[in-house]
């Protein structure tokens, strides 16, 4: 099958969606291989204890995550709007902002977690021996604060700026380190040595993130810059963002504490292999995430609605997929999963298997609301968005957990899993009026998205399109032709530049109420950067791209924007265009 097929039609948005998510699957599944291999090497080099105190742990490290979300997301998404209007400013502002936000709190949440230990960890009513097992592992994550804190926003600010390749070398280094460091460091000092190899797995992420920003590769600058109120814009947007990762630090310790409750200590092993697996599964749907964010925050800002359907449709095209074939797969290996965590009672490994079939039971609907949930943040509708995810990861998972465990564990992992049904039909009902989308179906009448190869037959076949289109939609015959004259020109240059290698292109033209409105056509590219009006200005120019720059030197606003996996153009043509 061609690869493509997963994304739809090869088109720039599909093109960029297709980048962004192997590079996020990448880093995504590396970083969950990496949880797994720390497991697996506690589980066989220390013990199934050991496996266990890490899953007492986990809520701790979810919730540094998610502050360093809560750092990013929000930076990240007025990076992206900022984008979109095309304001390199702002966005090195931006950038630098989260830099030192990143490193502040990191050095607070450090000093923070070595003078509250004793508090932290006094939670759990535990025997001795675990309790052992779960002070060492903390001890090794004393510094893991501050460097996830940079790897994050690193990492959501290179995706935004189309640089992702950059994560994925970050990812392996990280990898090779951090396995490495868990056999060394894990038969010399016990899990503590997890504990390291993660911490150190991290600094090396980091260390190639700031080598390619320092090393002049990069088109984002650090500047001395400081906003409060910006900043605070940022914290309030992420709260937003990264509220699903806040949620997914509490549903562990609602499992655990519900087995502790209605079960015993013995059956924490279930929630540990559970919680692994939905935190493998959140992370393949955190690659989808990542693709949307930039991208539906870009066309937000630009009001390009027809953008924004298409990147939503591939989004949700991919997360169906992805979420069959870990339903399949999981199901597949569900008998295997508990011996690489050190379970070997036969009763233990079918009591763990049954329990993780049937979690994956209603899995497909939690990937579907958990978009939704996301872009609704992006457009602004912050506050359903919120509420969806509390509905979706602990509102209605709690009541299924406590109504299933007065049968059994089996029942609590399926009331649990029939929870993410439950959120995916209360999204239905309350969108039945406007649309799941959430979009302005009067705008979006007015509004024309063509996605082209640049080859001479389509871009002319287009040309010919826009004129008849524009035409019948009453615009006058001058501004008809010169929508229709801008297509052919621009596709034509194109094909010259592509030199038979075609590369995908998009013309996006959004109309006003009116037909004297001002038109914005926005002309999208993957291809190599190449500014047409600079070129022309500079005197560097052909005859087409002369022309180009003369019919459009009188237009309200010509802007020309590079990011690492499209290139776009933005003309505003006035009433008299």
């Amino acid at each position: 099958m061609n690869s493509w097929h997963l994304f739809g039609p090869k088109t720039v948005i599909s093109s960029r969606f297709r980048a962004v998510f192997t590079a996020a699957m990448f880093s995504m599944v590396s970083a969950y291989i990496l949880i797994l291999t720390d497991n697996v090497a506690a589980g066989q080099l220390v013990g199934e204890k050991a496996v266990v105190s890490m899953t007492l742990v986990v809520p701790l490290l979810t919730f540094i995550i998610f502050v360093s979300y809560l750092i990013a997301d929000g930076l990240a998404m007025m990076l992206s709007y900022a984008m979109g209007r095309g304001d390199r400013e702002q966005v090195d502002r931006l950038f630098s902002m989260g830099v030192m936000l990143a490193l502040g709190m990191g050095g607070l949440f450090a000093l923070g977690m070595w003078a509250l230990r004793t508090h932290l960890l006094g939670f759990w009513d535990i025997s001795p021996q675990l309790m052992g097992y779960v002070q060492d592992y903390y001890d090794g994550l004393l510094f893991y604060a501050p460097l996830m804190f940079l790897n994050v926003f690193f990492y959501t600010v290179f995706v935004a700026e189309g640089q992702e390749r950059v994560c994925v070398v970050g990812s392996v280094c990280a990898f090779v380190v951090n396995v490495l460091l868990d056999i060394c460091l894990c038969l010399r000092i016990g899990v503590m040595g997890v504990g390291i190899a993660t911490t150190c797995g991290l600094g090396a992420a980091v260390l190639v993130q700031l080598y390619f920003l320092w090393g002049g590769h990069s088109r984002l600058h650090f500047r001395w810059y400081w906003n409060t109120n910006d900043v605070l814009h940022g914290v309030f947007y992420s709260f937003y963002h990264s509220l699903d990762t806040l949620l997914l630090a509490l549903l562990p310790l609602d499992l655990s504490s519900c087995v502790l409750h209605h079960f015993s200590e013995a059956h924490i092993i279930v929630v540990t292999v559970t919680v692994n697996l939905l935190t493998f599964i959140v992370a393949l749907y955190t690659g989808v995430v990542d693709c949307l964010q930039p991208m539906v925050c870009q066309y937000h800002a630009e009001k390009n609605l027809p953008s924004i359907q298409k990147t939503m449709a591939t989004g949700i095209r991919a997360t169906n997929i992805i979420s069959l074939a870990i339903m399949v797969l999981g199901m597949a290996v569900s008998g295997i999963l508990p011996q690489l965590f050190g379970v070997r009672d036969e009763q233990m490994v079918a009591e763990v298997s049954m329990a993780v079939c049937c979690f994956l039971l209603f899995i497909m609907f939690l990937g579907c609301t958990l978009m939704y949930s996301n872009y609704y943040i992006y457009i602004e509708k912050r506050n359903y968005g919120a509420c969806l995810k509390f509905l979706l990861l602990l509102g209605f998972p709690y009541i299924g957990m406590e109504l299933g465990a007065a049968y059994s564990l089996n029942g609590m992992m399926l009331g649990t899993s029939a929870a993410f049904l439950a959120a995916f039909g209360f999204n239905l009902w309350w969108t039945r009026k406007s649309g799941r989308l959430f979009l302005d179906r009067e705008m979006l009448t007015r509004q024309y998205s063509y996605d082209i190869d640049c080859s001479v037959e389509a871009v002319i076949g287009l040309s010919r399109l826009v004129q008849r289109m524009m035409a019948a939609r009453g615009l006058s015959v001058h501004r008809a032709n010169l929508l229709a004259l801008l297509v052919e020109e621009i596709g034509m240059h194109a094909n010259q530049r592509a030199k038979g290698a075609f590369f995908q292109l998009e013309f996006s033209i959004l109309l006003g109420k009116k037909s004297e409105d001002d038109i914005t056509m926005i002309v999208r590219d993957n291809g190599k950067p190449y500014d047409i009006i600079k070129e022309a200005l500079q005197g560097k120019h052909s005859f087409r791209e002369y022309f180009i720059e003369s019919i459009t030197a009188n237009f309200p606003r010509r802007h020309y924007w590079v990011s690492g996996d499209e290139n776009r153009m933005t003309l505003v043509i006035g009433e008299r265009g």
